[in-house]
């Protein structure tokens, strides 16, 4: 008798055991998933406010569209410019990508909206050294940038300055 008491004690600890398992389980999912929708919500949220991009394929997680560009990438756009227009977004990778496709989209991108597509996207480790501040291709198009623009046509491009260092650039070649 004494045996089968012991016995039974050992299966209704084990029984207990496997029961706060389960309990614990069951707590861990339903916080695990109050978190997802909850980080789900917030994304939502967040993209809500961006501007609208313009139409383009439906990208795949994680690698985008990089995969249906194919061998003949300038065929497959003019394939996807067929069907989304001349203004269509891809995403490479995770970089987002706009996608001019006729003369008369290209003229006002870069003409009218040349403030908005001028942006570049600057690496952290540019970002580490400070360089993005000072280099004049990663500069935003401001003041700054200008008066690198006009210093560098004046003191390097101007035709004194090329014709001086034609002799070394011959050299050098």
């Amino acid at each position: 008798m004494n045996v089968e008491s012991h016995t039974s004690k050992r299966g209704e600890k084990q029984r207990k055991r496997l029961m706060d398992s389960i309990a614990f389980l069951l707590v861990l999912s339903f916080v695990l998933t109050c978190i997802h929708i909850l980080t789900i919500y917030n994304s939502c949220r967040r993209n809500s406010g961006k501007a609208r991009l313009p139409p383009g394929p439906y990208p795949f997680p994680i690698i985008g569209n990089i995969f249906e560009l194919g061998h003949k990438p300038h065929q497959s756009l003019a394939n996807h410019a067929k069907i989304h227009g001349p203004l269509m977004s891809l995403k490479l990778g995770s970089i987002t990508t706009m996608v001019v496709s006729s003369p008369q989209m290209a003229k006002q991108v870069l003409q009218q909206h040349d403030q908005a597509f001028s942006c570049r996207t600057v690496t952290d480790a540019l970002h580490a050294l400070d360089h993005h501040k000072v280099s004049m291709p990663l500069l935003p198009a401001n003041s700054a940038w200008r008066n690198l623009r006009k210093i560098s046509k004046e003191q390097f491009f101007s035709m004194q300055r090329l014709h001086a260092g034609q002799g070394l650039r011959r050299k050098k070649l």
